[in-house]
């Protein structure tokens, strides 16, 4: 239901576009699928490209093709990810027009966007929240089929199924205006429509809701996992006697964590202030397993932080923004 939600909003210009993210082995037909889904959504001779260079290639792709496709990521810039995010709520890229000196060149738009790669692509918070996660299945020896034979079946199949997609999004498009939720995720105009969706395929009312739940759970997970001032921060209060309650400055808190044994450095802040934009990022996962990281202003001493656990009768219901034990998103 991700899938053909994510297929169904690729259609919707007027709303914000989830990025999918498509991850699995060697031989898990990622490019496979990844062409099959363009097909459905925006043909094109080079259905998939190689890796951005700059965040100026991603936009340029995006003002020439409706949906953005990449394959064979093994991972993207800070910058790079930051203009996923973009593409997908909408913004736009201003360079100097060449052969000028004044002159501003702005390219702006908004597009749904595809990836694959054999590793997570998507590390950053900002764009954990915005992508629809799918684990490719591994496909035995004796499943598999050669390329032309696939094609042929494909193009043979398609004008079936892109007609019976246009079916189910006129239903759900009829059932849309009738969905109301009661809690709402990041994407809340994407989880919408999946509701509609499911619910014209015949799944009881939240049942999206429940899935896309579990996606956005997981998501805070990685999100969590691959950044290295979430990796140490954990270590340092799970060694602490509960319940802990840790107030001070950006700079008492960098020193405190500097200390620690940090596998990855290459990663780490190099300063306090650093630090906090850290924390700024890796609140919102925190908050929502449980642990309330706030930036209280500023005193003679610096930035003052807090970092504490939240009231089990302030925090949110589980799948929604919170209600998870301090630590259950370590393995």
């Amino acid at each position: 239901m991700m899938v053909l939600t994510w297929l169904l909003d690729s259609f919707r210009p007027d709303t914000p576009f989830p990025v999918l993210e498509l991850v699995g082995e060697q031989g898990s037909a990622k490019a496979t699928t990844q062409s099959v889904l363009r097909s459905l959504v925006d043909p094109n001779k080079v259905m998939l490209r190689g890796r951005p260079k700059t965040v100026e290639d991603i936009f340029v792709a995006a003002a020439n093709n409706w949906l953005v496709s990449y394959e064979n990521l093994s991972g993207l810039a800070a910058e790079q990810q930051d203009a996923f995010c973009t593409l997908g709520t909408g913004g736009g890229f201003a360079s100097r027009q060449l052969y000028t000196n004044g002159e501003e060149h702005i390219m702006e738009t908004k597009r749904p966007v595809v990836l694959n790669g054999i590793a997570v692509i998507a590390t950053r918070p900002d764009l954990i929240d915005r992508v629809i996660h799918v684990d490719m299945p591994t496909i035995p020896p004796e499943a598999r089929k050669d390329d032309a034979d696939t094609s042929a079946a494909w193009e043979r199949d398609r004008p079936l199924v892109f007609g019976a997609l246009l079916d189910l999004f006129a239903d759900a498009l009829r059932i849309l205006p009738s969905v109301k939720l009661a809690h709402k995720q990041r994407m809340a105009d994407f989880e919408r429509l999946g509701e509609a969706v499911a619910r014209a395929l015949g799944f009881g009312p939240d049942e999206f809701q429940r899935q896309y739940a579990d996606l956005v759970r997981a998501g805070i997970d990685r999100a969590l996992e691959s950044n290295a001032v979430a990796q140490v921060l954990d270590k340092y209060f799970e060694e602490r006697i509960s319940p802990w309650n840790w107030q001070g400055t950006a700079g008492q808190l960098y020193d405190l964590l500097n200390n620690q044994i940090i596998p990855d450095r290459s990663t780490w802040p190099k300063s306090p202030k650093g630090l906090a934009d850290q924390l700024r990022r890796i609140a919102p996962a925190y908050r929502a397993k449980g642990i309330e990281i706030s930036h209280l202003g500023h005193s003679r001493e610096g930035a003052l932080w807090r970092i504490t656990p939240i009231r089990s009768s302030t925090a949110t219901p589980p799948g929604v923004e919170g209600g998870i034990r301090y630590g259950d998103h370590r393995e």
